[in-house]
């Protein structure tokens, strides 16, 4: 392509920049068009997205900020509270079915496993904050592969597993599972009762 005087640039430029006029009928035409397009159905969702004006008035939001600083006071007392009583250990905190904390006596459960290849056991559970670190969940070889640990469990229901060597999550092969399965890992279930429990 050879090249072009800039003379002709100037002039191709001053064409592209110049205004195009268009008449009222194509305006109307275009318009018309629009309007002539099927509209579009609102899904329930997007109405409800749609930017609205609440109004407030000063006593409902002191009410409402009323029953807000008392859910948190509340909730700041009992968090308090179950601190303490760990702390001076005078009850033990176990969690029921529902997720909720409710007092309760220990009971002595064996747990085993039977490893062969592994080198460290630990059980881990809600029982403990799924912290294996402490000694008295750390679990001894016995010999030909079965390692054991007996510890104090809270009673109630409860969820446990097994680590590995440090990295591998193992649910007992004794034990029920459980339905819902934690980041993908299956974990064992247990029932803690009155009296001694083995697992």
């Amino acid at each position: 392509m050879r090249n072009l005087p800039e003379s002709w640039i100037h002039r191709i430029a001053a064409e592209l920049r110049r205004p195009v006029r268009l008449d009222e009928e194509f305006d109307r035409g275009v318009m018309d068009a629009v309007r002539a397009m099927p509209r579009h159905r609102q899904r329930p969702w997007t109405r409800m997205l749609r930017a609205r004006t609440i109004t407030v008035s000063p006593v409902v939001s002191g009410i409402a900020a009323a029953l807000l600083l008392a859910v948190a006071l509340s909730a700041g007392h009992f968090i308090s509270a179950v601190r303490a009583n760990r702390a001076t250990g005078r009850i033990d905190v176990a969690t029921d079915r529902s997720g909720g904390t409710k007092p309760g006596p220990r009971r002595s459960v064996q747990f085993v496993l039977v490893a062969p290849t592994a080198r460290k056991v630990q059980l881990v559970g809600d029982f403990n904050d799924w912290d294996g670190s402490h000694q008295e969940y750390h679990a001894q070889h016995r010999g030909g592969g079965v390692w054991s640990v007996t510890a104090a469990i809270p009673e109630g229901h409860h969820r446990y597993s097994f680590v590995v060597d440090d990295s591998l999550w193992v649910a007992d092969p004794s034990a029920p599972r459980v339905l819902d399965d934690d980041y993908g890992v299956p974990n064992s279930a247990i029932v803690v009762g009155g009296g001694d429990a083995t697992q």
